[in-house]
């Protein structure tokens, strides 16, 4: 079955990030990742727990769905900033 991703709004994916900040998927330093400040997230978990929130689905319910592309624009469509992060590219940011 195919997932709609019309119902995820910002405010989803900012209680989202709430509740991924609290679990084990609250920091990454590769990968597809939602940066917020000095935090940065799991892209795909923070979408993930957002599709949960605004289509009111239990929280153990099962989300699977390939991250890539896709969910760096649908984040980022909302106003996020998401970005494929490789350990080079945190090396260059670094003072």
């Amino acid at each position: 079955m195919a997932l709609n991703w019309k119902n995820v709004s910002a405010s989803d994916v900012r209680e989202a990030m709430k509740q991924v900040s609290a679990s084990k998927y609250a920091s990454r330093t590769s990968g597809l990742v939602l940066v917020d400040g000095s935090n940065i997230y799991s892209a795909k978990e923070v979408l993930r727990v957002a599709y949960r929130l605004a289509n009111k689905l239990p929280r153990d319910s099962l989300v699977k769905f390939s991250s890539g592309d896709g969910t760096l624009n649908i984040l980022t469509k909302l106003g996020f900033d998401a970005k494929r992060l490789t350990s080079e590219s945190r090396d260059a940011d670094s003072p």
